[in-house]
């Protein structure tokens, strides 16, 4: 996960763009890819949209996230909630071939 947070920020701040909640954004999506799929690899992407400016990450599974209701005692589960609350937008599709693409659109301080 250091080496796609590292490279994001890189990116970004070359693009002379605010990093911090693209780094966060990463972390969570690939945290998710570890934890829920059996994909040995992630891609990560980072992308100049019309709409602004979009962090992705490529797995091989086809399952697609999704946001769940939890308590306060739940030791996970709130990932894509705190997601929701940093991006303006974020979604999940599949890919050609198998597997998906989860993104999110940064707001616009840090695009």
């Amino acid at each position: 996960m250091k080496t796609a947070r590292d490279w994001v920020g890189e990116t970004l701040e070359s693009w002379g763009r605010d990093a911090y909640i693209a780094k966060v954004v990463v972390s969570e999506l690939v945290t998710n890819v570890v934890r829920h799929t059996s994909s040995e690899t992630a891609t990560v992407r980072v992308l100049l949209t019309d709409r602004g400016t979009v962090v992705e990450v490529l797995d091989a599974c086809g399952v697609l996230p999704e946001a769940r209701d939890v308590d306060v005692l739940s030791e996970d589960g709130r990932g894509l909630a705190m997601l929701g609350a940093l991006v303006k937008d974020w979604g999940a599709q599949p890919v050609a071939g198998g597997g998906k693409a989860v993104w999110a659109l940064l707001p616009e301080g840090d695009a």
